[in-house]
């Protein structure tokens, strides 16, 4: 969600924002500024000689210091207001006798500063201070002014309308500013709602998937279990058609765990890495090729838990695929098979001869592509092809492994 855009009344200048420290002092240097031009250029009340300080340069300090009390208008609102009102005060008693711009903007901005603080309690205080500083202006006029009643309501309306104006302003401002904080919450949560109904949506989706998967190959794969059982019991023609009969039983039995194991992953809603066969584990590595009536040469130096569970699960299933297709391609040919680790980083080489009339074609390529696919996942990298008269499986992945 892009940021809205400031209203106007949020800058200083261009690219100066108001509630900044910038903004603060930039607002400080022009009202001081200002005031001491205007003195210079008689723009604004002059110093009242029959006064206590009406010294020609007291304009000037008057301008500087109201210029100074805005500095700590955000900081410390509660010192702002009295010392702007202050200022005003002493203006009009001992210094020009009247109302000059500059310190009447001085507390007309602490006021509305004040009125914009999150605290509650800080803009009744100011608001309490800011009436307390025109009831005392007031009195200050009608002890040393011949002030009639018409006089006396027009002074009373001007130093209302000083405070009510920026008060009200500054209230208002606050309200729009929770108002769009109530704005974005709400949009927020909207967000987290819908997010919340994706994930939902995408756990029924899941859910409906290991329904299908269940219903349709659990089935089948039980029906294969079950029906090669019966067939392994029977006595057999040959040590070979035992042979793959065990091999049929227990590869369906063991697909049949696997399938269960994704069921659980889709209908839990997540990703589970752990499985109970790693790379390290040589003694399931050799039941494998016997399942698949492979001569197995098997080196691997890998201390337990040296790889990250995600990067043994990719090495031992590769491995897997490389046995299988060397049962389908070099039936009776010994394969080696050597895995280690080095400066982290997880080596596998699966290596057999290859048989001079072995059918090429019969395979389709795909048990290439998932071994591709399954070192990639896993950030690593590898090569499948024939090296002097043997074909070599190599990969080597880092032993974090890499988690989507």
């Amino acid at each position: 969600m892009s940021e809205r855009p400031a209203p106007i009344d949020e800058y200083v200048l261009p690219r100066v924002r108001y509630r900044t420290r910038a903004g603060v002092v930039a607002f400080a240097a022009l009202a001081g500024v200002g005031g001491i031009v205007a003195a210079a250029l008689g723009w604004t009340a002059s110093a009242d000689p029959a006064l206590p300080l009406g010294l020609p340069w007291m304009p000037y300090a008057v301008a500087i210091a109201a210029a100074l009390a805005l500095l700590v208008k955000r900081a410390a609102p509660l010192v702002a207001v009295p010392v702007a009102g202050a200022i005003v005060i002493l203006d009009v008693s001992s210094v020009t006798d009247t109302l000059s711009i500059v310190p009447v903007i001085a507390f007309f901005d602490t006021i509305y500063a004040a009125m914009l603080d999150a605290r509650r309690h800080v803009r009744r205080i100011a608001f309490a201070e800011a009436v307390a500083i025109a009831v005392a202006l007031i009195v200050l006029w009608l002890v040393t002014s011949d002030v009639d009643l018409v006089g006396g309501v027009q002074l009373a309306i001007a130093l209302a309308l000083v405070v009510a104006a920026p008060a009200v302003w500054g209230l208002s401002v606050r309200q729009r500013d929770d108002l769009l904080a109530a704005e974005t919450a709400r949009a927020d949560a909207v967000a987290r709602a819908a997010e919340a109904e994706r994930e939902s949506a995408v756990r029924d989706e899941r859910a409906a998937m290991a329904r299908e998967l269940h219903d349709e190959l659990a089935a089948r794969l039980s029906a294969i279990a079950l029906q090669s059982a019966a067939l392994a019991a029977r006595p057999a023609a040959d040590e070979a058609t035992a042979t793959a009969v065990r091999a049929i039983r227990s590869s369906s039995v063991e697909a049949l765990d696997e399938l269960r194991q994704l069921i659980a992953v889709l209908t839990t809603g997540r990703e589970d890495d752990e499985v109970p066969v790693g790379i390290d584990d040589v003694e399931a590595l050799r039941h494998d090729a016997e399942r698949f009536a492979v001569d197995l040469d098997a080196d691997v130096d890998v201390p337990q838990g040296a790889i990250a569970t995600s990067a043994s699960h990719a090495l031992v299933r590769i491995a897997r695929e490389a046995l299988v297709n060397a049962a389908r391609h070099a039936p009776g040919e010994r394969v080696r098979l050597r895995a280690s680790v080095e400066d982290g980083v997880a080596s596998l080489e699966v290596t057999n001869a290859l048989v001079e009339h072995a059918d090429r074609s019969a395979g389709n390529g795909l048990g290439t592509a998932l071994m591709a696919q399954r070192w990639r996942a896993v950030g690593g990298s590898g090569s499948v092809g024939e090296r002097e008269g043997r074909w070599v499986v190599q990969v080597a992945v880092p032993t974090g492994g890499v988690h989507a």
